[in-house]
């Protein structure tokens, strides 16, 4: 290559580039090699990366699709978990009280329900504030609607399950109404837990 240079040697530059001669002793070749060596891992690395957040998004909206799918099955769930709590809270409730006495409540209904005769229908059994209370109705064509009521009582006062647990097994109250020419007694019998 021939060069030309009409400026006096003295104030001439030197033109050479970074690399012309190399670093160092290493070629020029070399270091741009490396450099584009280096250009091209992180140009690598950089859609390595891309593609693993455009599939970690489209994952994400997957999993957001299905979680939306689920809402009603999780609003299901949440209510029988709510139930569920509930009556634990209820039952938590009296475990002290049948814990105590040794109390079996499915005994006690057992012997409740072999002591009502014939021509009695209980409506409601509760215990609220230690006094159970046992409501119902008898029917009779015979005009005996309120001797079965007292009969009923009669036998909860000889039920076993009963004496061991309460006190003051009493008929609270008894009314006879007529519906359509037949006399039904409505009767209340109260006792007390001890």
């Amino acid at each position: 290559m021939i060069k030309i240079d009409l400026l006096p040697e003295g104030m001439r530059k030197d033109k050479t580039g970074l690399l012309d001669g190399g670093v160092g002793s290493v070629a020029s070749e070399v270091v741009l090699g490396i450099f584009l060596a280096a250009g091209a891992f992180l140009l690598v690395i950089h859609l390595l990366l891309a593609v693993t957040a455009v599939t970690k998004i489209a994952q994400h909206k997957m999993l957001e699709a299905r979680w939306q799918g689920m809402a009603a099955q999780k609003k299901a769930y949440d209510t029988v978990f709510n139930e569920a709590k509930a009556l634990q809270a209820r039952m938590n409730t009296l475990r002290p009280i049948t814990a105590e006495r040794g109390f079996i409540w499915s005994r006690l209904m057992n012997d409740i329900s072999d002591s009502v005769p014939k021509g009695v229908w209980l409506k409601e059994l509760s215990l609220n504030k230690k006094v159970l209370t046992i409501s119902g109705s008898s029917v009779s064509r015979v005009q005996a609607e309120m001797m079965a009521a007292g009969n009923f009582a009669s036998a909860l006062k000889e039920c076993q399950t009963l004496k061991d647990s309460f006190t003051g097994v009493d008929v609270d109250s008894i009314q006879r109404r007529d519906v359509q020419g037949l006399a039904i007694a409505d009767f209340t019998i109260k006792a007390k837990l001890k």
